[in-house]
């Protein structure tokens, strides 16, 4: 009779130890610290949400873009029959978020559509891929409808109609991308 009330105890203990364990593994996982959130590392044009204000006018500057104003860095690249590339970039940093959004435009001269759909330039491919796969994979298919995730192409990578969509209560991600035209961006708000 002792040693049933010994495994008894035993038992008992290894299942309590066993469903606090559960419990605070569950509980740490729904709630991600936002510091160590991927989105916080993903690079739009060499700069992430982490990355610290004193070093983004450095690394965007590097890049050949222009401080325009506080927040708006810009550049151009010029093409063949007087059409330019425009890149914009915007940094907004207050004491309730920081979001950071990037814009790339095709202007000037004749836009004659191709039967062929060109590919999302090289240079943005990662990060358009990084951000589909946060809002759009391993989700239900409601979840999808929501969010508006368009099937991934190379030619054209959007979710959310080029609107941020909120993926939890830190984070809101925008994402279009297309040979022509992107619009990519990531907004922490703080708690």
């Amino acid at each position: 009779m002792r040693i049933t009330k010994i495994r008894l105890h035993t038992l008992l203990a290894a299942v309590f130890l066993s469903l606090f364990l559960t419990a605070i593994t569950a509980f740490a996982g729904q709630h991600q610290s936002a510091e160590s959130h991927p989105l916080r590392q993903i690079e739009i044009s060499g700069i992430a949400i982490a990355t610290p204000s004193g070093k983004i006018s450095d690394i965007l500057e590097a890049q050949g873009y222009t401080r325009v104003s506080g927040t708006m860095y810009t550049k151009q690249e010029q093409l063949q029959n007087q059409r330019k590339t425009i890149f914009r970039i915007e940094v907004e940093d207050t004491a309730a978020f920081r979001e950071i959004t990037y814009h790339r435009s095709l202007s000037g001269g004749r836009v004659k559509s191709s039967v062929e759909e060109e590919p999302v330039p090289e240079f943005e491919l990662e990060t358009a891929r990084q951000l589909y796969q946060l809002i759009c994979e391993n989700i239900t298919d409601e979840e999808k409808a929501e969010r508006r995730c368009e099937p991934f192409k190379q030619s054209s990578i959007n979710a959310g109609h080029g609107q941020f969509i909120q993926i939890n209560d830190d984070f809101a991600v925008q994402l279009s991308a297309t040979a022509a035209n992107t619009a990519i961006g990531i907004k922490q708000t703080y708690k």
